[in-house]
């Protein structure tokens, strides 16, 4: 037994001895070293990253273009276990800008500049939110009037947060209070965006001596010699006396654009709004048009004016007043939209991609449209809450055009659009129109149009990542068209970045596919979502024979970072194999601050349906 100890602790004696001859000194001080060096470069990468943040913090001081919560809006849902209740009293409470939040209304640690920006604030009047209140003391909770409420003050964006609370009252199963709390944006403010073709830097002012008024100016400095700088404006008074009409003037100057519009309007802000218009007038003045930032301008020589008139009154269907069919409306409206240039070097250019032709159309329609939605979230944008049309919509619409080639023509048509979300699928809007002009016994220019759009429920990519599927088609098919009103495929229906009026036919059919994927997660403060396209149009000539592929593929990014003021920005790249437009290259980079791509409201809230399928 003595001997077995002896060797065990001989064998344990071995081993600690080669362990330590076996770690030389040399050893020792390449451990240490690399220790130092990975010490020394996580101590860069947070003081790296602490450095950003300070700097989105003291931009986020300057520049606002969204609330800084995207806080989750349920709709009509979040008010409906109040349905009916009695509202006893509304009170309404704006906060400051900096160093509190609507759950930490009251704050006692203040910084410097957060002390400084507040002393200085215009803070908005409590009758300001009083007149975009749709419902009073006396009325019996109504969640689509709240929904709206909550809906049309997010839109005047003059608010970083604001929530609606309905708080019980004590003893009383039929009486509830309601607070509107709000938190102002900082009246001040600074705009600054670097995009692919331009920098801009402006200021703006919200809330303007806390009245429903704002005002922005903003200079950009253009990629381009031919238009070295841009110069733009607008001043906007909204809501005024409570009547939720809004009137704006605007302005742009620019080596090779310059002019202004004027703009009075109203639009259906609720469903129980019973009558919407618009009156804009402007006039401009263009010396080339730039087709991207890769093309060669254009040169154009005009000198127009426009002007728009529309109004439209909604009426509730007699004996749908109530049940599943409580928001159907019966929608009478006209619209009257004239261009006319003073000055221009052609009616149609040679190559019939450019056409400066006056044009007066008189229109008015009868219809019906289901004022419901649906809400979702990180569709088309990110994070922020998206509004999506509900069921049936259409109308019948007639009038006349007067169009200073064929002369004066009458219109007659109609338009159908249904939206419907399907189950844990995700939404699809389907869209439906025909129309066409009758002249001298003969029906010209005729225009069928089927669309379909789809987006699919978000699909977890493990535990950090979202996809969704974006999936639209679409076919116009072209009758009796008259030379040069051929149909057209560009970037507003078919192929993005592609700007120019040259992919021309009497039929087109457009397929476009997307896939998006979201981190859940934010990087260095920015949302994001990283997406690829594929972009396929055929256009036909006459025969089935007689026909042009076009094609765009290509990846994109989208970004949203509130501190930055960045509500939303997209910066796309697209290839064109085999494009035959004279000079235009094959490939194109595009940036926007909305997503041209997204399913826009076509339930008579505007008056877009109210326009000739030309």
């Amino acid at each position: 037994m003595k001997k077995l100890n002896r060797l065990f602790l001989f064998f344990m004696l071995g081993s600690v001895i080669s362990q330590v001859f076996a770690q030389s000194p040399y050893d020792d001080e390449v451990c240490l070293d690399k220790t130092v060096k990975q010490l020394r470069r996580e101590d860069q990468k947070r003081k790296l990253v602490e450095g950003m943040d300070k700097t989105l913090i003291i931009a986020s001081y300057l520049n606002y273009s969204d609330r800084t919560v995207d806080r989750i809006i349920t709709g009509k849902d979040a008010f409906e276990p109040y349905r009916g209740k009695l509202i006893r009293n509304i009170d309404v409470k704006v906060i400051q800008p900096y160093g509190v939040t609507i759950e930490k209304p009251e704050g006692n640690k203040f910084s410097r500049f957060q002390k400084f920006a507040n002393s200085i604030q215009f803070k908005t009047k409590e009758w300001v939110v009083r007149n975009d209140i749709l419902f009073k003391e006396g009325d019996e909770v109504n969640p689509i009037i709240f929904a709206d409420t909550e809906r049309n003050l997010w839109e005047r964006r003059t608010f970083k947060d604001l929530k609606l609370f309905i708080i019980p009252v004590d003893g009383s199963d039929n009486l509830v209070d309601v607070l509107v709390m709000l938190q102002d944006r900082w009246s001040w403010g600074v705009n600054f965006s670097v995009q692919f073709e331009k920098v801009t830097a402006g200021i703006q002012f919200k809330n303007l001596f806390g009245l429903p008024q704002s005002f922005s100016s903003d200079l950009a400095l253009n990629y381009r010699k031919d238009n070295l700088y841009t110069v733009s404006g607008i001043y906007q008074y909204s809501n005024i006396k409570h009547s939720q009409i809004d009137i704006s003037a605007s302005y742009k100057y620019s080596s090779l654009n310059k002019g202004g519009k004027i703009s009075i309007n109203r639009d259906f802000f609720s469903a129980n709004s019973k009558w919407a218009g618009h009156i804009n007038a402007g006039i401009y003045r263009e010396s080339a048009s730039v087709p991207n930032l890769l093309a060669s301008s254009i040169a154009t020589n005009v000198f127009y004016n426009t002007q728009d008139i529309w109004l439209a009154t909604s009426i509730k269907m007699p004996g749908l007043s109530k049940g599943r069919f409580d928001l159907v409306r019966l929608i009478l409206s006209g619209r009257m939209k004239r261009y006319d240039y003073m000055s221009r070097p052609f009616v149609r250019s040679p190559d019939g991609t450019q056409t400066f032709i006056n044009r007066t159309y008189f229109l008015g329609s009868i219809g019906f449209a289901n004022w419901d939605y649906y809400v979702d979230h990180s569709v088309y944008h990110l994070d922020q809450a998206e509004y999506f049309s509900k069921g049936l919509n259409g109308a019948l619409i007639g009038g006349f055009d007067y169009d200073e080639e064929l002369q004066k023509r009458f219109y007659a048509g109609f338009q159908l659009d249904y939206g419907k979300r399907l189950g844990k699928i995700g939404y699809l809007d389907t869209r439906a129109s025909y129309g066409g002009f009758i002249k001298k016994n003969s029906y010209q220019q005729v225009l069928f149009k089927l669309s379909e759009k789809f987006y699919s429920a978000p699909v977890k990519l493990g535990p950090k990542f979202m996809m969704r599927n974006f999936i639209s088609a679409g076919i116009n098919l072209g009758f009796n068209r008259p030379i040069g009103r051929e149909l057209v495929v560009n970037s507003t229906n078919g192929l993005r970045g592609i700007y120019q009026n040259y992919i021309r036919g009497s039929r087109s059919y457009v397929f476009n596919f997307e896939t998006a994927v979201y981190p859940t997660f934010k990087i260095l403060g920015f949302s994001s979502a990283a997406f690829m396209f594929a972009d396929i149009a055929i256009v036909q000539n006459g025969s089935a024979s007689a026909y042009q592929l076009s094609q765009g593929y290509g990846v994109g990014v989208r970004l949203r970072n509130l501190k930055f003021g960045i509500d939303y920005f997209e910066l796309t790249f697209a290839y064109y194999p085999d494009l035959k437009i004279p000079q235009l290259k094959p490939f194109s980079f595009m940036a926007d601050f909305r997503n041209q791509r997204a399913i826009d409201q076509s339930n008579l809230f505007e008056p877009n349906v109210l326009s000739p399928e030309y």
